[in-house]
């Protein structure tokens, strides 16, 4: 692939990810709020909720690996006996948490219509590739954060669009489970594939899957067409010259037919060369842009849910406390405002979401039927303690 370049988001639709990490975003919003709560009192909440969110997610990811583990192909090689059957709903009850985890990690499903449309763009570096679908009975894909990358045009478009430069959309983040059909007959059984990328442009979606074709762009085929047929018309018409001067002499006829067999394998090898080259441009991009496989990549999914889930509800809580009685409206502007003014992010604040949060921890207090609250500081810390202390229940003497 050309060296690129990437650059703050255009057009793209806000998303409700946030880009920030969470000890960041925590320290910024102390000093954004200090004249409002105390600074120490509201770091020690922050690292309270920070907590509580990882031990809550913590037994999401053993429930999961639980539910993935009769699937995942990196398991431990132990006798297939250890291992008991899963059906088909025991599959659809693993990838319905795992379609949970990702939207509370603030992912976006990649529909059908998007999917098919991404396929059949064409890389602007020239690289034309094809998958089949009808191969898998599971594909699903999400990703979160958007951008553009600026890239190299390839020669043939520099003259056809009279510039050098194309700006690409790109998937900051992109998650992909695969199962394939007639799968017993493949390696890894009833395998699920699962894989994390970073910075996969549009156009090149088709990389990432595991039945990938190359095939070659029409300037290429003209290219060679052109190269390859005038260099063995070439030969062949001085191969043939030769083999007639030369009828008498046998020794000589060979020749000419080696000389001539060499030249179309010049031809050959020059679309093969072609083909390496495409592929070793697939094996550098899925070498540098692949974050994590199976169950290394859902441990990574349920860290991204945990922290989203912290961001929302330290935001929301922040603001109510801060500023007191607000509507859902005027917390949402906030909150937006905030992410603007101090990170240059343009993102939409699932406001509801953040209030949810609240409400399941306890913290939320509802004032009038327009405007919220939350319980002090003081009482919030009570609250994530006595939820922490839930999570490891004591014994009785007579256990």
């Amino acid at each position: 692939m050309n060296q690129a370049k990437s650059k703050d988001p255009g057009p793209h639709p806000r998303e409700h990810f946030i880009p920030v990490p969470l000890s960041m975003l925590s320290e910024e919003l102390v000093e954004h709020l200090k004249h409002n709560v105390n600074e120490q009192a509201f770091r020690s909440f922050a690292h309270g909720l920070t907590l509580l969110y990882d031990a809550l997610f913590s037994q999401r990811l053993e429930d999961l690996k639980r539910l993935y583990y009769p699937y995942n192909p990196d398991r431990p090689a132990i006798s297939p006996e250890a291992v008991p059957e899963k059906g088909f709903a025991k599959r659809k009850e693993m990838i319905a948490e795992i379609e949970s985890l990702l939207q509370r990690a603030n992912f976006q499903r990649l529909d059908q219509a998007s999917l098919n449309l991404a396929l059949n763009k064409t890389s602007p570096e020239g690289v034309i590739v094809s998958v089949d679908l009808d191969e898998f009975d599971e594909v699903l894909i999400y990703y979160c954060g958007s951008t553009t990358r600026t890239v190299d045009l390839p020669f043939w478009r520099r003259l056809l669009e009279g510039k050098e430069k194309a700006d690409i959309p790109v998937y900051r983040r992109l998650f992909v489970l695969l199962k394939f059909k007639n799968q017993l007959e493949r390696e890894g059984g009833n395998a699920v594939f699962i894989k994390l990328f970073k910075d996969i442009p549009q156009s090149d979606l088709e990389t990432i899957f595991p039945n990938t074709k190359i095939r070659l762009s029409l300037f290429d085929k003209v290219k060679l067409g052109v190269t390859g047929g005038g260099g063995v018309i070439a030969g062949i018409m001085s191969a043939t010259g030769k083999i007639a001067a030369a009828a008498a002499n046998p020794m000589a006829a060979i020749s000419a037919v080696g000389a001539l067999g060499a030249v179309i394998w010049k031809q050959v090898a020059n679309v093969l060369s072609q083909r390496t080259e495409y592929m070793a441009k697939l094996a550098k991009s899925l070498y540098f842009y692949n974050l994590d496989n199976n169950a290394g990549a859902l441990a990574w999914l349920v860290e991204v849910a945990s922290t989203e889930e912290a961001k929302e509800a330290l935001l929301a809580y922040g603001f109510l406390l801060a500023r007191g009685e607000m509507s859902r409206q005027v917390l949402d502007r906030e909150v937006e405002a905030f992410m603007r003014e101090r990170f240059s992010v343009e993102m939409d604040f699932e406001v509801d979401d953040g209030l949810e949060k609240l409400h399941e921890l306890g913290l939320l207090e509802r004032i009038g039927e327009w405007n919220l609250a939350v319980k002090g500081r003081e009482e919030a810390c009570g609250v994530l303690k006595d939820r922490w202390i839930g999570l490891f229940p004591v014994r009785g003497a007579s256990a």
